[in-house]
């Protein structure tokens, strides 16, 4: 037996998926942008990099890493690790995201320098 739903579930149903909208449009524009990103290597920090300035900065680790920051994002661009997938993860820019490259045993997080 097929049951519809009601007028008034479909109705909330909506208006839960807006506040949900609001939400997180609130949250993406209201939010201060990151500052910095952390670099570690081998779970150790060696370097933490100001996002406010347009480098490139060359890591040695297991294998040597190339990142880059623009316009208060960074990214991998360069690895002479075996497959290159840290290349893939693109720009970062949002506290908390991440950007790894395994083989180096390298980890990019963006953090908020207060």
């Amino acid at each position: 037996m097929t049951r519809f739903i009601s007028k008034k579930e479909f109705i909330f149903v909506i208006c839960l998926a807006f506040i949900a909208a609001v939400t997180l449009l609130a949250m993406r524009f209201l939010s201060r942008p990151a500052t910095a990103a952390q670099v570690t290597f081998d779970g150790s920090v060696v370097e933490v990099i100001n996002l406010e300035e347009d480098a490139v900065y060359h890591i040695s680790a297991l294998y040597p890493v190339t990142l880059q920051t623009n316009d208060g994002a960074i990214r991998f661009i360069d690895s002479v690790c075996p497959n290159h997938d840290c290349e893939g993860f693109g720009w970062i820019s949002a506290t908390h995201e991440a950007a790894v490259c395994l083989p180096a045993k390298v980890a990019v997080q963006i953090i908020d320098r207060k």
